[in-house]
């Protein structure tokens, strides 16, 4: 089954650049499979991924329409008071 991931600007860099990736995946695939595949080609997009680790500003959401998922760049609100 092929899939289309839409990619954000802010993190199109880890992703040679690319706005739109088409993947072939299993039909039994789900989205974190979708996930890891694109992570394992593009691995610098690890670096948006937060963990107890490595805390980040920015991050990014996951939404899955048919056969299209898309990646949402986004920041957790501000702690400022």
């Amino acid at each position: 089954m092929n899939v289309t991931v839409i990619i954000p600007r802010p993190l199109q860099p880890a992703c040679e650049g690319r706005a739109k990736i088409e993947l072939g995946v299993p039909p039994t695939s789900d989205v974190g499979d979708v996930l890891h595949t694109l992570m394992a080609l593009y691995p610098a997009l690890k670096a948006f991924v937060a963990n107890e680790q490595r805390p980040m500003k920015q991050h990014f959401g996951v939404a899955q329409a048919g056969r299209k998922v898309f990646l949402f760049a986004s920041s957790p609100p501000s702690t400022r008071s």
